[in-house]
């Protein structure tokens, strides 16, 4: 199942780049053993040329929580940018 769908393009609203995001569902094996889920990363170029990269539920749930931390690290940081322009522009 799809999860997302990430598009770039250039100034001529051409495709550049696509990020892929699907979802891999668990499942019951043969031997009646659960199978677990997972999910597909993969990216295109303006090419055609495409990896794709399959992620274990636990190293997604990683590479997630790396990516908010450093989110929130560069809202903090803006924040900080922020206060320090306004502080200039008040001289």
């Amino acid at each position: 199942m799809r999860i997302v769908d990430i598009v770039h393009f250039d100034q001529n609203r051409k495709p550049t780049t696509t990020l892929n995001v699907d979802d891999i569902q668990p499942t019951l094996d043969e031997k009646g053993f659960v199978s677990h889920g997972g999910f597909f990363l993969s990216v295109k170029d303006a090419s055609g040329n495409k990896i794709v990269i399959k992620l274990s539920d636990m190293e997604a749930l990683d590479l997630a929580k790396r990516i908010e931390a450093a989110y929130q690290n560069h809202v903090y940081l803006e924040m900080q940018l922020q206060a320090s322009r306004k502080t200039s522009e008040e001289s």
